[in-house]
């Protein structure tokens, strides 16, 4: 994928506002215990590349300005994001991710856990204090919906013989939901009307696939050293993805369908900076 640290594009638009989104992030993770600080530490050193919240604010960037609680709700979303990850890493016994060792490499299955509900109670402890029901709501249902894809995922380990849609439906409810209801979200908290609210879901939805889609074609065909992740952990662990159920070209042709349809949601809205960054962030981490 695309070096995505560079503020060409997309990230131009909204720099500030990521710079923000990490700093809130950091600010939220403390601990008066010192003994814990090396975890807390841990999480605050590796925000990743912010892909859900970056959906977020530029579909906000839409409507017109950005507002502290895009902010909030980007950090809320990363923490969500960044529990999952840790939760994955220990099931999948990653070594590596963004070519850093993961805390289930550093100091084990448990603590790894452990900080993943961490950072989901304290997730869900922000958003309570914001008192807004209706993101309450949408982000609750993110997280359970990522949990039973996940779980749909790890029934299915070892069944090589599973369907096309059943493997969509999995990574459909695993990634694609978080990305499209980041975009919504987006909408939501800029009170856009029903019909972009919609739009941008879909956007976010088939985003999200397309870029699942091509995520397991590098996990079979990328360079470790590219792709700063274990490489080749799905086959090792017998997680029946795209590209090893099917043939490479039908693998390609199914990311250009899912990234020919977010391109398509995004035709509702003018042709402005905003848009245009959305297209932009389409093409680059696709």
């Amino acid at each position: 994928m695309s070096d995505l640290k560079s503020t060409s594009g997309y990230s131009a638009l909204i720099a500030d506002q990521l710079a923000q989104t990490r700093d809130f992030l950091s600010n939220q993770l403390q601990s008066s215990d010192p003994r814990l600080a090396q975890y807390i530490d841990y999480i605050r050193n590796r925000q990743g590349k912010m892909l859900r919240s970056s959906v977020l604010l530029l579909s906000a960037k839409i409507f017109g300005d950005i507002s502290p609680l895009h902010i909030s709700i980007g950090g809320v979303i990363e923490m969500i994001h960044a529990a999952t990850l840790l939760h994955d890493d220990v099931i999948d016994n990653s070594l590596f991710r963004r070519h850093q060792p993961t805390a289930n490499s550093l100091w084990g299955p448990n603590l790894a856990v452990l900080l993943g509900d961490f950072l989901l109670s304290r997730a869900f402890s922000i958003t309570t204090s914001l008192q807004r029901n209706d993101i309450n709501k949408i982000l609750a249902e993110t997280a359970e919906t990522v949990c039973i894809g996940e779980m749909l995922q790890s029934s299915c380990r070892g069944d090589f013989k599973i369907t096309v849609d059943d493997y969509l439906n999995i990574i459909e409810k695993k990634t694609a939901v978080f990305f499209a209801n980041s975009a919504l979200l987006g909408g939501i908290i800029s009170n856009a009307d029903a019909t972009s609210c919609n739009a941008l879901y879909d956007f976010g939805l088939n985003l999200g696939m397309a870029f699942q889609i091509a995520d397991d074609l590098s996990d079979v065909f990328g360079a470790e050293a590219n792709t700063g992740k274990t490489a080749g952990r799905d086959f090792e662990n017998k997680i029946p993805t795209l590209p090893i159920l099917k043939s490479i070209d039908f693998t390609k042709s199914k990311i250009d369908e899912y990234r020919n349809k977010a391109l398509s949601s995004l035709k509702i809205f003018a042709d402005t900076p905003a848009a245009s960054a959305l297209k932009n962030f389409t093409s680059l981490i696709i």
